[in-house]
C-alpha cells in the first residue's frame, strides 16, 4: 500500500438560513442565551467544526445507501460490511472500538481517506457581522422562540443563538488516494460517493433544528488533485 496523491476540496459554505451548532453550557447566568453556538476560544468567533461536517456527511450517505448501514448500526454505533473496499469505511474511517475485525482487515482497508478541517468565517463575513446591529451575542443573532404545550396552551419562551443567514465560511477537505494493489482505482471510484454526500448536505442541512428551518447551506467549491 502506498499514497498516490490527494484531492483537495475547498470553497465556501454560505448560510441560506441561520446556523446553530451548539455547545454545552455548564453554568448559566440570568439573561443568558439558552442554546449558545460553539466558538473559537481564542477569538470568540463562531465556526463550523470539521467533526460536524464529516459526521453529517457520513450520516446522510449511510441513509442514502440504506440497508445494513441503518438496520445494523446499533451493533457498534456504525455498521461497516466485511469488505475492505466498502466506501463508507474507507472514506470516513472506523474507530477502533467500532470495528471487531482483525488488524489484517484494517490494513487492507487502509487509513481514513477523508480529512475535514474546521471552517472559519471569511474576512468579509466577519466584518459584515461586526457591523451588524447586534441582538444578543458577538457575531451572531439571538432568535426568540415559543414552545406551546398542546394541553394547557401556556407559552414557554426560549432563545437560541445562531449565525445569521448570509454568513460565509471557508472550508477545506482533503481526500487521500491510496494504492491497495489496484493502482488507486477503488479510491478514485469512491470519490463520487463523497461528492454525493456534499450534494445531500445541501438538500438536508447542517447543525441543529433543521426541521425548524435552521441550517440550510449552499456550497461552492473546486477540486484540485495534488
Amino acid at each position: 500500500m502506498r499514497l498516490l496523491g490527494y484531492k483537495r476540496i475547498h470553497g465556501i459554505i454560505r448560510l441560506k438560513s441561520g446556523l446553530r451548532i451548539g455547545m454545552s453550557k455548564d453554568q448559566m447566568a440570568i439573561g443568558d442565551v439558552d442554546n449558545p453556538v460553539i466558538r473559537n476560544p481564542l477569538t470568540e468567533e463562531p465556526y463550523i467544526p470539521g467533526s460536524s461536517l464529516k459526521g453529517k456527511m457520513r450520516y446522510l450517505l449511510e441513509w442514502h445507501f440504506g440497508g445494513d448501514y441503518i438496520a445494523r448500526s446499533s451493533e457498534r454505533h456504525v455498521f461497516v460490511p466485511d469488505d475492505p473496499k466498502d466506501p463508507i469505511g474507507r472514506i470516513f474511517g472506523v474507530a477502533p472500538g467500532n470495528d471487531r475485525r482483525s488488524k489484517e482487515f484494517a490494513q487492507q482497508r487502509g487509513p481514513t481517506r477523508l480529512l475535514v478541517r474546521d471552517a472559519y468565517l471569511t474576512e468579509d463575513s466577519r466584518k459584515a457581522l461586526e457591523a451588524m446591529t447586534a441582538r444578543g451575542g458577538f457575531l451572531t443573532e439571538v432568535k426568540q422562540e415559543v414552545f406551546i404545550p398542546r394541553i394547557g396552551g401556556n407559552a414557554n419562551p426560549r432563545t437560541a443563538e445562531r449565525v445569521p443567514a448570509g454568513a460565509e465560511f471557508a472550508f477545506e477537505m482533503v481526500y487521500r488516494m491510496m494504492d491497495t494493489n489496484d493502482g488507486g482505482q477503488t479510491d478514485r471510484d469512491n470519490f463520487k460517493h463523497l461528492e454525493k454526500a456534499l450534494e445531500l448536505l445541501q438538500l438536508d442541512g447542517l447543525g441543529g433544528y433543521i426541521s425548524r428551518g435552521y441550517g440550510q447551506v449552499e456550497l461552492s467549491y473546486q477540486v484540485e488533485e495534488k
